[in-house]
């Protein structure tokens, strides 16, 4: 494993350690909160910005109203605290954590045993209110599989992300990913995001409004 990998490996997986068996704390102090707004999702939101586009996924349908196997997202001062499946929360449910330098985001689901466990931590860093590294890290010990990925941000001379490098591993450590990296390209309101491939052709992945 390489020692960039190494490094944020370690930290993460101790900050997994911590949090694993948290949910009924966790939910307990969340029943006490009383949210300032609600809205659903058909999918979980974005952590960070683009997360859906570099992760080559459709980015989530916000709705005003409950939709039949969507998200809830739950606010407190105009930031998302809680999301969970509006079916079973068993099925997925998400505590974010604020800091003053970075973020947590927590998946807790139900495991083979019918217990609630953490399944997915995403650490977000942050320098002079700029996203900086994105650490996630998914572990399902029922499949005996780990995939963690890290993210770095690099800026423009507008303060605009100009491009983010990706390594980690998948399914296991020795398993290790290609580093991808993302450029950014600006046009008004509108970016475009090219991956470039191991043979450094630049595919596009993204073609949008700027988040």
């Amino acid at each position: 494993m390489l020692p960039v990998i190494k490094n944020e490996y370690d930290r993460v997986v101790d900050a997994f350690n911590v949090e694993k068996k948290s949910f009924g704390k966790r939910r307990d102090s969340i029943n006490s909160v009383t949210f300032s707004s609600i809205n659903w999702s058909s999918a979980y939101l974005d952590f960070y910005p683009y997360s859906s586009a570099t992760n080559q996924l459709k980015p989530a349908t916000i709705y005003k109203e409950e939709k039949p196997a969507s998200i809830k997202n739950c606010y407190l001062e105009g930031e998302l605290v809680f999301a969970c499946h509006s079916e079973n929360e068993n099925w997925g449910t998400v505590f974010i954590d604020y800091g003053i330098n970075s973020k947590k985001w927590m998946l807790f689901s139900e495991n083979d045993d019918e217990e609630m466990v953490l399944r997915q931590l995403k650490i977000a860093c942050f320098e002079n209110n700029k996203y900086v590294k994105v650490v996630s890290y998914l572990n399902d010990e029922d499949a005996e599989e780990e995939t963690l990925t890290i993210d770095l941000f690099e800026y423009g001379s507008d303060n605009q992300i100009s491009k983010i490098k990706r390594c980690g591993f998948f399914e296991e450590a020795t398993n290790l990913l290609h580093v991808r990296e993302m450029n950014f390209l600006y046009n008004g309101n509108k970016v475009q995001i090219y991956e470039k491939d191991k043979q450094g052709k630049e595919q596009l992945i993204y073609n949008g409004k700027i988040h």
